[in-house]
């Protein structure tokens, strides 16, 4: 029997103490707080705040420091396998991919608090700037990596995933977009979180679980050769 590569059993070490850290952290979330993916966002588990999670947070910080350090060694695969030149599309997605992803880190690492103090912001707000900067650099990378990968020569049909991804972000903008204006035309909604297909955590964890799983598609061989110019 072939004993397992070394980047699967890293893959799989990585795995486990993701879902190891994540499922502590969920589960140390005080009964009394009412943790809910309709009304509370993933940072909820990473907030040492009274409120929010003050026994676990520590769990999702390692849980979801080994998520994206998992997703980080799939975009490097993903690199190896399909950039050949800087000058390429696939090339050029690798910047804005990394550099979302380091944002990611970051903001796991600065907790959604109200406590600390940087350049005059809190952990929370700085934690929501870089989570809200790394979303548009995101968009940036995968859009390129999927025009690369058509350019390449993959069948648009092969390029499901980033059309359900599309798709997703889509009704995403939509239904939030739809809250909004619901808010403005009644007062006496609540514009955090939103209600049902409105709520903005909702939203949050469909997209984040979706781009795990799309970084995973990312990283496998694609139909055909990616050109050498």
């Amino acid at each position: 029997m072939t004993p397992p590569s070394r980047s699967l059993v890293r893959r799989g070490s990585l795995s486990a103490l993701a879902v190891l850290g994540l499922g502590i952290a969920w589960w140390l979330y005080p009964a009394a707080n009412r943790y809910s993916v309709l009304t509370c966002t993933i940072s909820y588990l990473g907030s040492p705040d009274a409120n929010r999670n003050p026994s676990g947070w520590r769990f999702y910080q390692v849980g979801m420091t080994a998520l994206i350090v998992l997703m980080l060694d799939l975009l490097r695969e993903r690199h190896h396998r399909c950039v050949r030149g800087t000058r390429s599309l696939s090339g050029l997605a690798s910047p804005p991919l990394f550099g979302a992803m380091t944002l990611l880190l970051l903001a796991v690492w600065i907790p959604d608090s109200r406590t600390g103090d940087w350049f005059g912001m809190t952990n929370g707000a700085l934690h929501t700037r870089l989570a809200i900067l790394a979303i548009p650099v995101m968009g940036l990378g995968l859009l390129l990596d999927t025009l690369g990968a058509f350019r390449d020569g993959v069948r648009l049909a092969a390029l499901w995933p980033a059309h359900l991804f599309a798709a997703l972000t889509g009704t995403a903008f939509w239904k939030l977009s739809e809250w909004e204006r619901m808010c403005r035309a009644d007062p006496a909604l609540k514009h955090w979180p939103g209600d049902g297909l409105h709520s903005t955590p909702l939203w949050e964890w469909i997209l984040f679980v979706y781009l795990v799983a799309h970084v995973a598609w990312m990283a496998r061989a694609r139909e055909v050769p990616c050109p050498t110019r």
